[in-house]
């Protein structure tokens, strides 16, 4: 009988390249700007979300990082919306080291200590678990940046995508990175 606790992730961060190894060297830190989120670090359950943050094809990565299953996390919020220290506020008054928000796509982390095993993708690695992530969102499914880009090749919808079209140059070199990393550009559900 298994009576480890297991950790929560994988959970994906997309960033520069140069950041990416910074975080690897030194872990990950609390930003000193704030988002929408406030000055927590934040990752995704979704790659498709990191990618679109990490791209490699403009010298971004993608980093793969688990919560301790002793992190003290919740998916409920109670900040105010409009409020621009809302997200902070909510973590100074409840000691919570994290919230998962959005059903997932954005996981805010205050205590950076809980996120472990901290490894950085391989651009090959980050393409194959994009199109296992198209295959199980499916064709209907609407991402953004290079993202969607592949989608469209994986889905056959690449005819019908502007992004596309308008640079053949641009089509090509992400068809060949497909064909080079899954071995095929396309889905074999499409």
């Amino acid at each position: 009988m298994d009576t480890l606790p297991k950790l929560i992730g994988p959970l994906y961060h997309g960033t520069r390249d140069t950041a990416g190894r910074a975080i690897l060297r030194e872990g990950f830190r609390r930003s000193r700007s704030r988002s929408y989120t406030g000055t927590g670090v934040c990752l995704s359950e979704s790659l498709t979300v990191a990618y679109e943050y990490g791209m490699y094809e403009t010298a971004g990565c993608v980093l793969e990082a688990w919560l301790s299953p002793s992190a003290r996390w919740t998916d409920r919020f109670d900040g105010k919306a409009g409020s621009k220290d809302a997200w902070d506020d909510f973590f100074v008054r409840s000691g919570i080291d994290a919230i998962r928000a959005f059903g997932g796509n954005v996981w805010v982390v205050w205590t950076p200590g809980v996120l472990v095993s901290v490894c950085r993708l391989s651009h090959r690695e980050a393409i194959r678990r994009l199109c296992a992530e198209f295959d199980e969102d499916g064709p209907a499914c609407g991402y953004n940046a290079v993202v969607s880009d592949y989608a469209s090749i994986w889905w056959k919808q690449d005819a019908s995508d502007p992004n596309l079209t308008r640079f053949p140059d641009h089509h090509r070199q992400l068809s060949e990175r497909l064909t080079r990393c899954v071995g095929r550009p396309h889905s074999l559900k499409a």
